[in-house]
């Protein structure tokens, strides 16, 4: 997501659904149960961030 922002690269949509999710567990997998937030360093807002790769890369709205 951060290259599709930044650099605004075309391939990104490729890696996301060839390389990156290729075994399964694509964005909108997510059950939003809080684990991945709970162990984030950065302390991101993992779940919301899921919403928006979801809404991006497999056009979900």
């Amino acid at each position: 997501m951060n290259t599709k922002q930044l650099y605004h690269d075309w391939n990104a949509d490729y890696y996301y659904n060839v390389v990156h999710t290729a075994q399964g567990g694509k964005a909108s997998d997510c059950i939003k149960c809080g684990k991945c937030e709970k162990a984030c360093p950065q302390h991101l807002h993992i779940r919301e961030l899921l919403v928006d790769v979801a809404k991006e890369f497999e056009k979900i709205r």
